[in-house]
């Protein structure tokens, strides 16, 4: 695990969809519905190089905790006292806080008003709903820009796997997004826009 102020890091976040984004709208009886479409004006915009730029950073981020490994499965010999570790999977955990502004990553993960939820992203017609076998759209990208450095980390395919709120004395409200990926996260000098393919899945 690794922790960087908010100061030290640069987020985007994007859908993995190339069509549509996350847009959450409040209707005049001030409920919440979660569309798709693009462009987004409230929400998580579409998986485009421009959109995993720092142009569309996420304001006021307060820390990122950053955690990389892999599952592994241990497969015992007989005669043997050391078990071989295989690795099954990478597994890459984001927790993201940042200064709450207004209620979109609280709606996406709870749901709307019509119990539509979004924190497995959407394809290019509606969000997902968790319970059908995962596509290249599942999920959310997340580029890490650290500053002073010249490599950008990509975390491809992530859903949201949690989201709290904290109030702090001086009224100042702070919501923490947490994130999970099963998918190889990609570094490279440059955000990376590629789609995920069936394989990398």
């Amino acid at each position: 695990m690794a922790y960087f102020l908010g100061s030290d890091v640069k987020i985007a976040l994007t859908t993995e969809n190339t069509t549509n984004g996350v847009q959450v709208v409040e209707d005049g009886d001030n409920f919440y519905n979660i569309t798709v479409g693009s462009p987004v004006t409230n929400g998580v915009q579409k998986l485009s190089a421009g959109n995993l730029g720092t142009t569309w950073a996420l304001a006021d981020v307060v820390g990122l905790d950053l955690g990389i490994g892999a599952m592994d499965e241990d497969v015992s010999y007989l005669g043997h006292r050391t078990p071989l570790k295989a690795e099954v999977h990478k597994e890459t955990t984001v927790s993201l806080t940042l200064k709450r502004k207004n209620a979109v990553f609280d709606v996406i993960y709870t749901g709307d008003k019509d119990g539509t939820i979004a924190r497995w992203g959407c394809d290019s017609s509606a969000p997902l709903d968790g319970l059908s076998e995962p596509t290249v759209d599942y999920g959310y990208r997340m580029s890490i820009y650290i500053k002073g450095g010249k490599e950008v980390f990509t975390v491809r395919n992530a859903a949201m796997v949690g989201h709290s709120i904290s109030l702090n004395a001086d009224g100042t409200q702070e919501e923490t997004i947490e994130f999970s990926s099963q998918v190889e996260p990609v570094i490279k000098n440059a955000a990376y826009a590629d789609a995920t393919t069936e394989l990398e899945l």
